[in-house]
C-alpha cells in the first residue's frame, strides 16, 4: 500500500480541499453508535463521477481500499465507518445533484449525497404531483444510501431494494455501467450492487409515488400479547388480498414508548417491560395496545372506504382498528390542544400521543422528519452518548414465525439487562423484517460490552433456527455465511469487477481471489 503517492496523485487530479488526512476529519468517520474504532487513512470527497473513476485507478495503483459513503447516515448499523481497518473513506455528500426529474413518467434521477430532505423539498417547491417514499431515518439520511443497504419506508414503494433502476456504476475495473431500465435486454443488474462491494454507485433512478386521490393512515391495537399471531396472520392476509399495499410497521409497546419520549425518571435504573410501556402510554381515552401496528391506505375515496370496512371486518373481536384522514388529524390535535391550554393533564399526554403519531402519518406520505432520531437517546441526555445498534432478522409473514421471533429475543435481552424494543414490518405481502433495537450509554464500558454480547447472542441463537438477518451492522460484517455456491459466484464476480480488490473491502463478507477479510470486531 502506497498512502502518500495515492494522495499526492489525487491531490493533483482532484481538487485539493477534498482530499484529508487531517486527525479531526478522520476521527469524525470513526465515530459511529456500535462502539467500534477504525484507523482510518484518509477522506475523499469527490464532486463528480469522473472524481469517482479518478480515485478508483489511483486506489488500484497504489493498492489503497476505499470504502464508499453516501452521507454517512447508516445509525445502528455502522455510520460512516469502515469493516476494516486501513481504508481510505470515500465521501460521496459533495455528489448531491437531483439530475433529472421526469413529471410524466413520476422518477428522478438522484446521487448518493441527496438527503431525504433535499428530495421531498424538490418536490414540494415544484408541486409535485408525486411524493418519494420515506424511511425514520431522518432528513438528513441518504436516498442511495438506504437503497443501497436494503432499507425500507412506508409507502407502496417501501421496499427499496426492488424499487430503483438504471443504477450508474464505477467498477472497480475502472468500467462506468448503467444496470438500465427494465423490462430490457438480457439480465437486470442492478440486483448485485445492494449489500455488496462490486463498485461505486454515483447515481440511480427512482420512481415516486403518485399523490392518491384520497389517504388516510390507520393503527390497530392488539391488547395482549397473545394477541401478536392473529395481527400478523391478518395482516398478511390484507396485504396478499391488495386490501393494503404499504409496508405496515408493527411494533411492541415497548418500542412505541423509546420512540416517542425520554425514559421516564422513576425507571432510570429498572428495565421497561410491555405492559409497563402500555401503563406509561395509555390515558382514559387514548389506549396503546401491547402490539400495535400502522400503515396507509391510497386511492380514490370509494376504494379507501371499502378497503376499511374490510380491515374491520379481518379485525372483528380481534382488535381496535382506527382511521386518520388529514382532516380528521388536524381537528383531533387542535381539540386536544386546547385541553392542554385550558391546563387539563389528560389534554397534554393526548397532545403528545397525536404528535408522535402525526409524524408517522405524514410519513406515509413521503414527508421525512427527525423525530425518530431525536427520541431515540431514550436513556441517554446526549446524542453523543447514544449506543445503538439494530439486530434485523427476516421472517416469514407468519404469526408462527413473529412469535418465534419474540420468544427467542426476550430471555436474551433479559439475562444481557436491556428493555427489547420490536418493531416487525411487512415489507412484502410474505415477509417480515424485524427490527430489535439495542440501546446503551456508548461510554460505558460495561453496558458497551453488554451489548455487543447480546448482538452476537442474538445472531447467534436465531442462526441456529435458520433465521437471517436481513441487513448487517459491522460486527460480525466478515463472518456472515453464504451457501459454498453463493459464495463462490459473489467472490467471482468480486474478482471480475474488482480485481484490485479496493471497494470496501470486507462489506458483506465479499471476497475475490485475494482472500478473505479480516474480524476485526
Amino acid at each position: 500500500m502506497q498512502i502518500e503517492p495515492f494522495l499526492s496523485e489525487l491531490r493533483d487530479r482532484i481538487r485539493h480541499q477534498h482530499v484529508s488526512h487531517d486527525d479531526a476529519v478522520l476521527r469524525e468517520l470513526s465515530t459511529n453508535t456500535l462502539g467500534l474504532e477504525r484507523r482510518i487513512l484518509a477522506r475523499i470527497r469527490p464532486q463528480s463521477t469522473q472524481d469517482v473513476v479518478l480515485a478508483v485507478a489511483a486506489a488500484g495503483r497504489h493498492g489503497v481500499p476505499l470504502y464508499p459513503i453516501s452521507r454517512g447516515w447508516n445509525i445502528g448499523y455502522g455510520s460512516k465507518t469502515p469493516v476494516l481497518d486501513d481504508c481510505a473513506v470515500l465521501d460521496l455528500s459533495g455528489m448531491n445533484a437531483i439530475r433529472e426529474y421526469d413529471p410524466v413518467l413520476g422518477a428522478v434521477v438522484v446521487e448518493p449525497g441527496v438527503s431525504q430532505r433535499q428530495l421531498h423539498q424538490f418536490l414540494v417547491d415544484r408541486n409535485a404531483p408525486h411524493m418519494m417514499d420515506a424511511t425514520g431515518a431522518g432528513l438528513e439520511a441518504s436516498i442511495i444510501g438506504n437503497v443501497l443497504e436494503g432499507g425500507f419506508g412506508h409507502t407502496p414503494y417501501g421496499n427499496h431494494r426492488e424499487h430503483f433502476s438504471d443504477a450508474e456504476v464505477v467498477l472497480g475495473n475502472g468500467t462506468v455501467l448503467r444496470t438500465g431500465r427494465f423490462p430490457d435486454l438480457g439480465p437486470d443488474l442492478k440486483g448485485i450492487f445492494v449489500q455488496s462491494n462490486f463498485g461505486v454507485v454515483t447515481a440511480l433512478r427512482l420512481p415516486l409515488l403518485p399523490r392518491p386521490a384520497h389517504y388516510e393512515s390507520f393503527i390497530i391495537r392488539i391488547d395482549a400479547d397473545a394477541g401478536l399471531e392473529a395481527l400478523t396472520d391478518r395482516l398478511r392476509q390484507l396485504r396478499q388480498e391488495g386490501v393494503v399495499t404499504s409496508c405496515v410497521h408493527m411494533a411492541n409497546a415497548t418500542r412505541y414508548l423509546v420512540s416517542s419520549r425520554p425514559c421516564p425518571p422513576e425507571f432510570a435504573n429498572t428495565i421497561i417491560t410491555s405492559p409497563d410501556a402500555v401503563r406509561i402510554m395509555s390515558t382514559r381515552l387514548l389506549k396503546v395496545g401491547f402490539w400495535n401496528a400502522a400503515g396507509g391506505l391510497y386511492g380514490l375515496k370509494g376504494s379507501v372506504s371499502a378497503a376499511k370496512r374490510r380491515m374491520r371486518e379481518v379485525f372483528k373481536g380481534i382488535g381496535e382498528v382506527r382511521f386518520f384522514s388529514n382532516a380528521k388529524l388536524r381537528r383531533l390535535m387542535q381539540v386536544t390542544g386546547k385541553l392542554d391550554a385550558m391546563g387539563f393533564s389528560t389534554g397534554r399526554q393526548l397532545q403528545q400521543s397525536l404528535e408522535s403519531f402525526k409524524h408517522i402519518h405524514e410519513l406515509m406520505q413521503g414527508v421525512p422528519t427527525d423525530e425518530p432520531y431525536r427520541n431515540i437517546r431514550w436513556r441517554v441526555a446526549e446524542h453523543g452518548d447514544l449506543g445503538l445498534i439494530w439486530f434485523s432478522p427476516v421472517l416469514d409473514a407468519t404469526g408462527e414465525m413473529a412469535r418465534a421471533a419474540v420468544e427467542l429475543a426476550r430471555p436474551l435481552f433479559r439475562t444481557h439487562g436491556f428493555e427489547m424494543p420490536l418493531t416487525m414490518t411487512l415489507v412484502t405481502p410474505d415477509r417480515i423484517v424485524g427490527i430489535f433495537n439495542i440501546a446503551f450509554d456508548l461510554h460505558d464500558e460495561t453496558q458497551r460490552g453488554q451489548a455487543h454480547e447480546l448482538y452476537y447472542a442474538l445472531k447467534t441463537r436465531f442462526s441456529e433456527q435458520g433465521i437471517r438477518t436481513y441487513r448487517s451492522a459491522l460486527l460480525g460484517m466478515t463472518d456472515l455465511e453464504y451457501d459454498e455456491a453463493k459464495r463462490q459466484v459473489l467472490s467471482d464476480i468480486k474478482s471480475a469487477l474488482d480485481p484490485h480488490g479496493v471497494i470496501a473491502p470486507g462489506r458483506y463478507a465479499i471476497d475475490g481471489r485475494r482472500g478473505r477479510g479480516r474480524n476485526q470486531d
